[in-house]
This record gives C-alpha cells, sequence and structure tokens, in this order.
C-alpha cells in the first residue's frame, strides 16, 4: 500500500492525515452523543474508527518519513499522536473535554441561547419534557438535537443541552442561566447541579 501512496504529494497525504485526526478528536470531544447515539454498540463503533485511523495512518507516516523531510515527517508524527490519544484522553478526562468542547463551539452554543431567548424557538416546546428541535445546522451542540428549559433564571428559561443521555431518563450536559446559576435542577428525571463556571452564563451541569 505505501508504494501505491508514493505518487501523491506530501500536502495531500497531510491533508488526508489531517482529516482523520479532526474526525477522531471530534468523536472524543464528543463522545457523549456517540454513547447516546449507540449506546451498547458504541464501544464497536470506536474500535471501527481506531481501525480506519490506523489504516490511514500507517501508511501515510510510512511514506512521509521515507522521504526524509523533516517538518513533513514530524507533522504526520504529531497528527497520528494526536489522532491516537485524544479519544481516550478526551473520554476519560472531562474536566478536559467539557470546557475544550465548549471553547471550541461557543458560536454555536451562543447562536442557540440568542434564539431561545429572541422567541425564535418554540416556548411550549421548550419548557415540555424532550425540550424543542434545533435546527439542522445546531444539532452537533445536543445529543439529542433538542434544547429544553430545566426552570427560569433572571426572568428566562434555564436552557438546557444534553451532552449525553440515559436509556429511558438522566442527563448531563450545558446549561445556560441569564441569572445566578445555584438550586438543584432535574434534567430528563437526574438530579443535576451547575458545577463549573464556561463563561457567558453558560455551566457544566453534572449529578449533585
Amino acid at each position: 500500500m505505501t508504494a501505491s501512496l508514493q505518487r501523491f504529494t506530501t500536502p495531500i497525504l497531510l491533508t488526508a492525515m489531517g482529516v482523520v485526526t479532526f474526525a477522531m478528536v471530534a468523536m472524543g470531544l464528543h463522545i457523549g452523543h456517540l454513547v447516546t447515539s449507540l449506546w451498547l454498540l458504541a464501544p464497536l463503533a470506536e474500535a471501527l474508527a481506531y481501525l480506519v485511523a490506523f489504516a490511514v495512518y500507517l501508511p501515510m507516516t510510512t511514506v512521509l518519513l521515507r522521504r526524509r523531510r523533516i517538518a513533513a515527517g514530524a507533522a504526520g508524527l504529531v497528527l497520528t499522536i494526536i489522532g491516537l490519544t485524544a479519544p481516550v484522553t478526551l473520554q476519560f478526562t472531562p474536566d478536559l473535554r467539557v470546557p475544550l468542547r465548549f471553547h471550541l463551539e461557543r458560536f454555536a452554543f451562543t447562536q442557540v441561547a440568542d434564539l431561545a431567548h429572541e422567541g425564535k424557538l418554540p416556548a411550549g416546546q421548550i419548557h415540555s419534557y424532550l425540550g424543542a428541535e434545533l435546527p439542522a445546522h445546531l444539532c452537533f451542540v445536543s445529543a439529542n438535537c433538542r434544547v429544553s428549559a430545566l426552570g427560569a433564571s433572571g426572568g428566562q428559561p434555564i436552557l438546557f443541552l444534553p451532552d449525553w443521555l440515559g436509556i429511558p431518563d438522566d442527563a448531563v450536559g450545558y446549561a445556560h442561566f441569564t441569572g445566578e446559576a445555584t438550586g438543584n435542577l432535574t434534567a430528563y428525571g437526574m438530579r443535576v447541579c451547575p458545577s463549573t463556571r464556561l463563561g457567558g452564563g453558560w455551566w457544566w451541569v453534572g449529578p449533585c
């Protein structure tokens, strides 16, 4: 396989490796979504993702190293290391994953809050158990593509975007407070409390 890759230029190989690395990091950041969607099949999906990553990284890194271009070889190794370590690191280090994901996707969290406060999402649905469905381009911020209300703060609903949902109930995720972030809340039947301030009124809410 490495012989067939020789005809590709170094930028093309690095771009392909970059795409795989982006996908692996995204999987780590959204591991809660993966578990919510696939449940018991989530480990199988992760294993498959790693197999694909190895199938890309191993031959391409070998080709880059054989070309003896220090910068390209180093870039390939860095992409490989990040792609293979990020999913596991992010999955088992929520103190890193939670704020990192928020800051990388803050523009989308802000859009959700703006839509809700401007009345562009059905208020009745937001206050329902499942919540209101988000526009398709914002689905990636919520494990079920919905935003719900956990109560009220500062005269506005406490918006909740689940990062993970249990079966059939329970959830943890990101909540937006207009006022002070205090008190016990109920997210899909689970008692949760604001524990990590993220900025812009957003908090991580998890088990109390």
